[in-house]
């Protein structure tokens, strides 16, 4: 009997997981199901350079990020490549990694269509529910490095004023005028 065919649609800016992580993660899936399409998004050449030539040698698609004012957002090209998937294709399962958004939609449609839908993350997420299953990524997967950093900037320290300089006499007579003292209070003894 062979393997259902699953596609996988991974959004790498959300899931931040290195190419060897990845790797690790397919041959887990692979137990299971025989891997028939491979799609990342929010791409980066520079930032995912692991991945360049795995994914040339694979044969897998890539895409680059939407330029957006939000960050971290279902990226739109996911849910288009799911509906694609739903409607003519021979895959028995989809497997998502996104990010921050309404995922349900998507979701709902796959699963209309006789699709089997898994969340692909570190831990579950709110939609989680919604889903047939999910696939759990070990987080020594991840990139080193490449989370937010965890602990607050140092206060900056402020730059040096004309307050902090110090001062002439000239200086200090046109602060006493300026700070509404009488000029002719000078003058009147």
């Amino acid at each position: 009997m062979s393997k259902p065919k699953i596609a996988l649609l991974i959004d790498l800016g959300s899931l931040k997981i290195s190419c060897s992580g990845f790797q690790k993660l397919a041959s887990e899936i692979e137990k299971g199901y025989e891997i028939a399409y491979v799609k990342f998004y929010s791409y980066v050449a520079k930032r995912n350079r692991d991945f360049n030539e795995y994914i040339a040698a694979k044969g897998y698609d890539a895409v680059t990020p939407v330029a957006s004012k939000r960050r971290n957002r279902l990226d739109s090209r996911q849910i288009i490549d799911g509906t694609k998937l739903a409607i003519g294709s021979s895959i028995d399962t989809v497997a998502l990694a996104y990010g921050e958004g309404d995922i349900l939609p998507i979701v709902t449609e796959l699963k209309q269509t006789g699709k089997d839908v898994l969340e692909i993350a570190v831990e579950k997420g709110v939609y989680n529910e919604a889903f047939n299953g999910f696939i759990a990524v070990d987080p020594e997967y991840l990139r080193e490095g490449y989370a937010a950093p965890t602990s607050k900037r140092e206060p900056r320290v402020p730059k040096r004023t004309r307050e902090t300089q110090p001062r002439s006499q000239y200086a200090d007579e046109a602060r006493r005028v300026l700070s509404n003292e009488s000029i002719l209070a000078k003058y009147r003894k």
